[in-house]
C-alpha cells in the first residue's frame, strides 16, 4: 500500500514539473498582474518614453486616472529620444517604452527585448516653417517634394532647417524623408541638429526661423509660444503611431511586468482610449486612438493582430 502511495506521488508530482515547464513563462508571469491584487508594498512602474507624451501632459493626465485604479503603483517616466527610450530599456533600466519608430521598435522586440507591444494611439508629423515660407514648400505635393524645396532653399541661403539629431522617432522620421528624397544634407551650413527634444528644438528652430519636422501634439502644445506654422502636412509619410511595449521579464527578472500589462491593459481600455482620444490643450485635440483598428490606416500586421487578441483577452478579465 505504501508503495502505491509514494509511486503515485512520484507520478503526481512529475506531472506537475512537466507542467510548468510546458506553460509559457509569460504565461506564468502575466497571471498575477491580469489579476490586479495589490500586493505587500508600493510599486514604482518605470516607463521610458518619446518626449511628445511627457511635453503635451498626456502622460500626466493618464499616471493621474491610472493611479486612481491602482494606488499601489506610483508612476514614474524619463522622457528622451525613442533611439534612447529603447537603449535604456535593453539595459533593464524600464519596466515598459512607450516609442514611435516602428523599425527601432520591431528590432527590440525580435531581439527578445519587448514583448506584447501593442499601437494604442497616432497623430502625424507636420512639417512647420517661417509664415513667409522662403522655400514654397506650402505648395508641395508630397513630402519628398517639400524637403526638396528646403534643400534648394538652404543651398541656395534662402532657408535653414533645424533637426533634433537625437536618433527620436521624429529626427529617424525626417532622415528616412531625406533619404527618399535622395539628398543627404547634414555637414551643411544651413543645415542644424539640437541633439534635444521637440519642445527645445521648436525653440530654437522659431529663435532662427527655420523650417523644421514636428509631431503634431507637441507643435500644438506650444504654438502660442512660437510664430512657426504649419506649412505643409497630409502625407501618408507623416503618420505617427505610438505603441507600449513591456520589457521582457526572461532577460530582465527585475522589472514590474506584470504592472507594465495593467498600464497597458489600461491603455486600450475603453477608459482609457476614451481619455487619450479626448485629451485636449488648449482647445486643440491631441491624439487618436486606434487600438484593434490599424488596418483602417492602411496597415497590416500579423504580429500586431495576436496582440490585439491577448490584449482583448486581458480586458475580458476582471
Amino acid at each position: 500500500m505504501k508503495k502505491t502511495l509514494v509511486i503515485l506521488l512520484a507520478v503526481v508530482a512529475v506531472a506537475l514539473i512537466a507542467a510548468a515547464i510546458l506553460v509559457p513563462p509569460m504565461l506564468r508571469q502575466a497571471a498575477p498582474g491580469v489579476q490586479a491584487q495589490q500586493p505587500g508594498k508600493r510599486v514604482t512602474l518605470r516607463i521610458a518614453t518619446t518626449t511628445s507624451m511627457d511635453a503635451t501632459g498626456l502622460l500626466d493626465a493618464v499616471k493621474k486616472r491610472f493611479e486612481a485604479k491602482y494606488p499601489w503603483i506610483n508612476v514614474t517616466w524619463v522622457a528622451v529620444g525613442t533611439g534612447q527610450a529603447i537603449e535604456i530599456a535593453k539595459r533593464g533600466d524600464a519596466d515598459l517604452v512607450i516609442v514611435h519608430n516602428r523599425d527601432l521598435e520591431n528590432q527590440f522586440i525580435a531581439q527578445g527585448y519587448g514583448v506584447h507591444g501593442i499601437t494604442f494611439a497616432y497623430n502625424d508629423f507636420v512639417l512647420l516653417g517661417p509664415p513667409e515660407d522662403p522655400a514654397g514648400v506650402s505648395g508641395a505635393g508630397s513630402a519628398v517634394e517639400a524637403f526638396k524645396k528646403i534643400y534648394e532653399a538652404g543651398v541656395a541661403g534662402k532657408a535653414v532647417f533645424v533637426s533634433r539629431g537625437d536618433k527620436s522617432g521624429t529626427h529617424l522620421r525626417e532622415l528616412s524623408i531625406w533619404k527618399q528624397a535622395g539628398l543627404k544634407p547634414q555637414g551643411q551650413a544651413w543645415y542644424k541638429e539640437t541633439g534635444q527634444g521637440m519642445s527645445q528644438t521648436l525653440m530654437v528652430a522659431d529663435q532662427l526661423n527655420a523650417y523644421t519636422l514636428s509631431d503634431r501634439s507637441t507643435y500644438l502644445a506650444f504654438k502660442d509660444k512660437i510664430h512657426l506654422v504649419i506649412l505643409h502636412q497630409g502625407d501618408p509619410l507623416y503618420l505617427n503611431l505610438y505603441r507600449a511595449i513591456p520589457v521582457n521579464p526572461e532577460k530582465f527578472p527585475h522589472v514590474h511586468y506584470n504592472e507594465s500589462l495593467l498600464f497597458v491593459k489600461f491603455l486600450v481600455s475603453p477608459e482609457g482610449q476614451y481619455l487619450i482620444g479626448t485629451y485636449q490643450r488648449g482647445g486643440a485635440k491631441l491624439f487618436n486612438v486606434c487600438f484593434g483598428n490599424l488596418t483602417k490606416l492602411g496597415i497590416y500586421d500579423p504580429y500586431e493582430e495576436e496582440q490585439v487578441k491577448f490584449y482583448k483577452s486581458l480586458l475580458s478579465q476582471p
